[in-house]
């Protein structure tokens, strides 16, 4: 017999999620911990390569590192805006000040996150920024 429900999942789904993070460790801890909560993952150590990945619009969350060689995050992240992507992003950053997270959250950011982080502070924001999003569609 199972329990009743009131209708209501506290699991959002399954979400396609892509990491933008030269950070090899940082990549795959991502894809590790949020794979296991039944998440697609992809991960570009490349931001470049990450931008057109993201542009394409197919990702329900992106996670973005802001200091990166070559092309930085704060650049994506308005480049995202300006090309109208509807994906929700999340900053995740190791220079982490209150300035750049302002800046961050003024270009369309949905959350910031320092690093190092837990695997469960982690999944608590992607969680949060989900579900967020899904309450807006």
């Amino acid at each position: 017999m199972s329990a009743p429900t009131d209708g209501l999942d506290s699991t959002p789904p399954p979400q396609r999620i892509l990491v933008i993070d030269d950070e090899a460790v940082i990549g795959a801890g991502c894809k590790r911990i949020l794979g296991a909560e039944g998440h697609q993952v992809d991960v570009f150590q490349d931001p470049a390569s990450g931008l057109q990945a993201a542009l394409t619009g197919d990702y329900d969350l992106v996670l973005l590192d802001l200091v990166m060689p070559g092309l930085d995050g704060m650049t994506i992240l308005k480049d995202l805006k300006a090309a109208g992507v509807p994906s929700a992003v999340v900053v995740i950053t190791g220079y982490a000040t209150v300035e750049s997270a302002v800046e961050a959250m003024k270009l369309g950011a949905a959350d910031y996150v320092g690093k190092p982080f837990t695997p469960d502070h982690l999944k608590i924001v992607v969680r949060k920024v989900c579900e967020r999003s899904a309450l807006l569609r």
